[in-house]
């Protein structure tokens, strides 16, 4: 169960970044990947465990690569600009971080 509320965590997280890496630049990308890196962080303290971290950035990954991803309409929601890039490149890496970082 917490493995799933993780993966539902990461995707929710996900999914508000995606919405928010546009608006204000370049405030909105960094309030951004500061939610990614807390969000991700957060769920390993709240749980205890690393694991659920992985499971948070799985769920956070599935969502980002869909929204970088074309469309039925051919619609992108993180487009590849400098926003959209950096959130990929740098929003995974922090994810990345934030799971190897101790608890």
């Amino acid at each position: 169960m917490k493995s799933l509320l993780s993966l539902i965590f990461g995707a929710l997280t996900a999914t508000g970044v995606t919405l928010i890496h546009q608006t204000l630049p370049p405030f909105g990308l960094m309030v951004s990947l500061i939610t990614t890196f807390t969000g991700i962080w957060w769920v390993g303290r709240y749980y205890g465990k690393k694991r659920y971290k992985l499971w948070a950035l799985l769920g956070w990954l599935i969502v980002i690569v869909r929204a970088g991803s074309y469309g039925v309409g051919q619609e992108l929601l993180i487009q590849g600009d400098n926003a959209g890039s950096a959130l990929l490149l740098v929003g995974f890496s922090l994810g990345i971080l934030a799971v190897l970082r101790k608890i």
